[in-house]
């Protein structure tokens, strides 16, 4: 069974314009790798191209501490193990999630409708902050119970969670699309996303950056912020199995971006 993974979640452009605007304001250095990619919605076929990733969305280096809010009132025991793994990233990293009941940097939601909502997804860093209706989710866990396996609190919390922390997923970098076969890969994701060849080429086969999405020399198939690429498109047969949980790289990235200090992780305004 192959494991259900992460659709890329994207900003209209006036959101995205204003998350920049303030993601420069709070990290200055975002502006030495602006970069923006035009990218169609999954699951649209042939549907209006949309702008959607802008690869400077970090937070300030000095650490972060992001408020959380629940939107579907989830259970107690499941909102403190969904924060717990969200704050797996803390163990090296200055960063921090805290929940709270008013406006949140962070709002989490388990939709399983309609379809452009559905699914494992969080906006990107400082993306969040475009989305300024309190009432609209920057993640979603579409399904997460209580009853969920440990192993799939590890592998999607924390995914999601370093998503809003800034990082990008790892399987889009060169040295990982060059494994796919782009023809396996169209009748794929024909069959399984209705999607065109041009979408295909625009979601899986253009890779975001030719320098590492998670600041390694070498792409890291098993990063957390890697997912599972089917076998069936692959070149040699062989999938590429992705990350479970957090890996030793993962953790010292993470630690690069937002080193520990002294002084707890401010609070955005």
């Amino acid at each position: 069974m192959t494991d259900r993974t992460c659709t890329p979640k994207v900003p209209t452009r006036a959101e995205l314009e204003y998350a920049h605007r303030r993601a420069l304001e709070l990290n200055p250095s975002n502006a030495q790798r602006s970069r923006i990619i035009e990218r169609t919605p999954p699951g649209r076929r042939g549907g209006k191209r949309r702008l959607i990733i802008d690869l400077n969305s970090r937070w300030p280096v000095t650490g972060i501490r992001l408020t959380v809010r629940f939107l579907d009132g989830p259970p107690t025991d499941l909102k403190k193990k969904l924060l717990l793994h969200m704050n797996a990233w803390g163990k090296t990293a200055n960063v921090e999630f805290v929940p709270t009941s008013g406006d949140a940097h962070v709002r989490i939601s388990r939709l399983d409708r309609p379809d452009s909502v559905a699914g494992y997804w969080s906006y990107v860093g400082t993306q969040i902050l475009g989305i300024r209706s309190q009432s609209r989710p920057t993640m979603n866990l579409e399904g997460f119970t209580m009853s969920m396996p440990e192993s799939e609190f590890k592998r999607v919390v924390r995914h999601e969670a370093g998503h809003t922390l800034g990082f990008e997923h790892e399987h889009m970098r060169k040295e990982l699309v060059r494994l796919i076969d782009r023809n396996k890969a169209i009748r794929f994701f024909d069959v399984n996303q209705g999607w065109t060849a041009q979408e295909t080429d625009e979601q899986v086969l253009t890779p975001l950056d030719t320098r590492s999405t998670m600041g390694t020399t070498e792409a890291d198939p098993l990063s957390i912020m890697c997912y599972q690429l089917p076998g069936a498109i692959m070149k040699n047969g062989k999938p590429i199995i992705g990350g479970r949980d957090i890996n030793t790289k993962d953790f010292a990235f993470a630690a690069s971006c937002y080193p520990k200090k002294v002084s707890r992780p401010r609070t955005v305004r």
